[in-house]
């Protein structure tokens, strides 16, 4: 598995690519390229589309991309491709604003969801979960569990609950908790979170 550190970097890059183009193309051009694809805007609807271990809506973990929805109603309204080291991450916004990312794994099919920003959440026995909540929600979830993701000796710490992936905000955390997320001994306690500690990701599975 790839580092922290380029989980940070595939999303970065994921959240930069706001073209303005009208085709989509999965071409193995520089990996910094982006390009975006408008789709018929839809008419907003009435449903609010939680993700879950294997779908978002009507866009389900094994599509074929070629065959996703061209627009969905209060879902996506444009499609934003970018091309990472590992897979090809396609963006869907509403109204400019990003909600969520499929990341394929080269194959032409959608192997990961991932949210986007606070567009979108999860529902849980206590409420709705987005990006950008107190991480302690997370760790207090029934059933619950650590998973240490690493590649030679670097790492970091991931939680899993009902399939879905939650990784910590590792933006002005404190150093303790950064230390104690990259060492796979052991998880970090519930204790070592202090309210300041977000969610900085929420999906299917990891983009690498």
């Amino acid at each position: 598995m790839k580092t922290k550190h380029l989980l940070l970097a595939a999303m970065a890059l994921t959240l930069a690519a706001c073209g303005g183009n009208q085709e989509s193309s999965t071409s193995s051009a520089a990996s910094d390229s982006a390009e975006t694809v408008s789709m018929e805007s839809p008419v907003a609807g009435p449903v609010n589309y939680y993700l879950t271990a294997d779908s978002i809506g009507p866009v389900h973990v094994g599509d074929e991309i070629s065959n996703l929805p061209a627009a969905v109603a209060n879902l996506y309204d444009m499609m934003v491709t970018t091309e990472t080291p590992d897979a090809m991450a396609y963006t869907m916004m509403l109204a400019d604003i990003p909600q969520f990312t499929i990341y394929d794994f080269m194959e032409g099919k959608v192997d990961v969801i991932a949210l986007e920003g606070n567009s979108r959440s999860i529902s849980t026995p206590d409420g709705e979960l987005r990006v950008g909540d107190e991480f302690a929600k997370v760790l207090a979830l029934p059933g619950v569990q650590s998973e240490f993701q690493s590649m030679d000796d670097m790492g970091i710490w991931y939680w899993k609950w009902q399939g879905l992936y939650f990784g910590v905000d590792e933006t002005n955390i404190p150093e303790s908790l950064g230390n104690a997320l990259s060492e796979g001994k052991r998880p970090p306690r519930a204790a070592e979170f202090p309210a300041s500690v977000k969610i900085g990701y929420i999906a299917t599975g990891l983009p690498f």
